[in-house]
């Protein structure tokens, strides 16, 4: 009798492991293990360090972004906003880059866009993020401010507006989409 109990909860101890670890893959078997096209809050970073989508490329190349999205980056410029309110304290210009997000068409992870997903680096490797406000006298259209659905096989395009200094022009716009990165390179 003992050694029959013993058999058993050998044989339990070694099924259980290799039984829980099967209905923990199997939890996350449901979701798209694409990412959004969406940053929420602070730029959002997967564990580990950030995919690049490669090299930056040149304004007006056309960039994929985790399988899910064609990004580009057709201009950048500065100042972009001659009227309107002013973007801060003296020596601050605005800054705004015309950009476009495309869902490949088949998509099923729902990709959200917005402005919080885009900055701008400098030379000595400062971040500035766009702008919280907006003005009519900011580029039009506007690329969508809050977050805005984009469907499968669908595109948005529109200006974001950065408060820059207004000494220095940026050396890249970013992208930074869940733990991705990509970067155009502004020319300047």
């Amino acid at each position: 009798m003992t050694l029959r109990r013993s058999a058993s909860l050998v044989l339990a101890v070694a099924v259980l492991p290799a039984l829980a670890t099967a209905l923990l893959a199997g939890c996350g078997s449901g979701h798209d293990a694409k990412p959004s096209a969406r940053r929420t809050g602070s730029p959002a970073r997967s564990s580990g360090a950030p995919r690049t989508a490669g090299p930056p490329g040149s304004l007006g190349q056309k960039i994929t972004v985790g399988g899910t999205v064609d990004a580009t980056v057709y201009q950048y410029k500065q100042p972009s906003v001659t009227g309107g309110s002013s973007p801060g304290p003296a020596g601050y210009a605005w800054g705004s880059a015309d950009v476009q997000v495309c869902t490949h068409s088949g998509v099923t992870a729902t990709v959200t866009v917005d402005w919080e997903t885009w900055a701008l680096r400098y030379a000595d490797n400062s971040i500035v993020e766009a702008t919280t406000k907006t003005d009519d006298a900011f580029p039009q259209p506007l690329y969508p401010v809050k977050s805005h659905q984009v469907p499968a096989g669908q595109c948005v395009r529109g200006w974001i507006t950065f408060a820059v200094p207004a000494g220095t022009k940026p050396t890249l716009v970013e992208y930074t989409p869940h733990g991705y990165v990509a970067q155009w390179r502004t020319g300047t």
